[in-house]
């Protein structure tokens, strides 16, 4: 029995190790590197079209951003769609492709997964609003497909050398004919996204433009800051630099300590950072009450029937109490000071900080805080149709690793399925 034990153990290591090499030297029809929303889509689309896949992530799991998208309920898409929703040096580079597989080819997709998704005031969801949904259902595809996964696993080179592709790491060397460079940006590095996949485009000789945090929250000048903080308020929003009007935006301003966050900041965002990287001034102004179109009118009723009140009594039934202060503090004028003292031109200077409350911009948050990267691989060395390299035949790149980066919404995670969908379609049809 001792023997017979001995001999299945080492029949069984020797056997590990042949299928261990031979999967070594295996050609695949095309290897994807990262495994998330784009990744996983490649995956799934190729091996659909009887390709041999091999899917590598440098994580421990699949998609572990995808399960921070969306508060953890993942917002796939969007019922509005244009190609103004999306930026980068070619703004219109992702549209027509999103044209191709857009909203209602995704919701098809996932519900032949078993997945269904559902609509909230045009946001899009898995109906059991948990983005675990969303990675359980890709990853159960892609083991019914049989796609080779390797987790773990940090690609540190890749070359192409005649027609075949060979991707290095963690002491292994694999073969594909294709090669998809899936591996997100740099935002939020702890899932995943840490950067490496422009490396691997440069030694390809492709071009990285500038990149830079987006979809993050913005730092701000003021002692003011202070009092505000915690402050939630609905405002429209104008951001200027070097004094000239570059984006509007309208929603729940949330006030930190170091500034300014919240989606329409974060939608502001790209444009606010793209002009401080270049050095130029700039400023914030927040409308806080826009839905006061007459407030001069109404602050004049509000004065004879309040005239009890000190004036920073009286704001307080306009805005949040910490706002009214910071505004008081910032125009010098006592809180306590009886209000039907204020002068006529006192009263004027606070109505046109309520209407136009300046923010000072410093700088913005990192990339451990954004939610996607801006820049990445030159749209312009793309094709735009299939996202294959026009410098390396069978090389394609996809997901937030382009130049490309979409508004809150949903719109990051479309571009993401849709692009690694168009890039494994165009190698389904080889």
């Amino acid at each position: 029995m001792k023997t017979e034990k001995k001999y299945i153990i080492f029949w069984n290591h020797t056997v590990a190790k042949r299928i261990i090499w031979r999967k070594q030297q295996m050609k695949y029809d095309v290897i994807i590197v990262g495994a998330g929303a784009s990744g996983m889509m490649a995956a799934i689309t190729a091996a659909g079209h009887h390709k041999k896949v091999l899917l590598l992530e440098r994580m421990d799991k699949l998609g572990k951003k995808i399960l921070a998208t969306g508060n953890g309920r993942c917002n796939l898409s969007n019922a509005y769609m244009d190609e103004n929703c999306y930026r980068g040096q070619r703004p219109s580079f992702a549209y027509p492709m999103i044209e191709e597989f857009g909203l209602e080819e995704l919701i098809q997709f996932f519900e032949s997964l078993g997945m269904l998704i559902t609509e909230q005031n045009g946001y899009y969801y898995p109906a059991s609003l948990q983005a675990a949904t969303v990675v359980d259902t890709l990853t159960q595809k892609l083991k019914h497909l049989h796609v080779d996964i390797l987790t773990d696993f940090e690609v540190i080179k890749a070359e192409k050398r005649k027609s075949t592709f060979y991707v290095y790491g963690n002491e292994k060397c694999f073969q594909a004919r294709n090669l998809i460079l899936a591996t997100g940006g740099c935002a939020q590095p702890n899932l995943g996204s840490n950067g490496s996949g422009y490396k691997l485009a440069k030694d390809f000789h492709h071009k990285i433009t500038d990149t830079f945090p987006s979809l993050v929250g913005l730092e701000a000048e003021g002692k003011y800051l202070k009092e505000t903080s915690g402050v939630r308020n609905v405002s429209d929003i104008s951001v200027y630099a070097n004094n000239e009007l570059i984006a509007k935006e309208h929603g729940e301003v949330q006030f930190t300590k170091y500034g300014i966050s919240g989606i329409p900041i974060f939608q502001i965002s790209h444009f606010a950072i793209e002009a401080l990287r270049r050095k130029k001034k700039v400023k914030v102004y927040l409308n806080l009450m826009p839905q006061m179109v007459t407030l001069e009118e109404t602050t004049e009723v509000f004065l004879k029937n309040c005239n009890y009140k000190t004036v920073e009594e009286f704001f307080q039934g306009f805005l949040n109490k910490k706002l009214v202060y910071a505004i008081l503090q910032r125009l010098k004028i006592d809180p306590r000071k009886p209000v039907v003292q204020i002068s006529k031109k006192d009263l004027k200077r606070i109505l046109d900080m309520i209407q136009n409350f300046e923010v000072q911009i410093k700088g913005y948050k990192g990339y451990d805080m954004a939610q996607v990267t801006a820049g990445g691989v030159s749209t312009k060395e793309i094709i735009q149709g299939t996202l294959e390299s026009k410098l390396l035949e069978g090389l394609y790149v996809v997901g937030e690793l382009l130049d490309v980066d979409g508004t809150c919404g949903g719109y990051n995670l479309q571009w993401a399925f849709t692009s690694g969908y168009i890039a494994a379609s165009q190698i389904g049809r080889q």
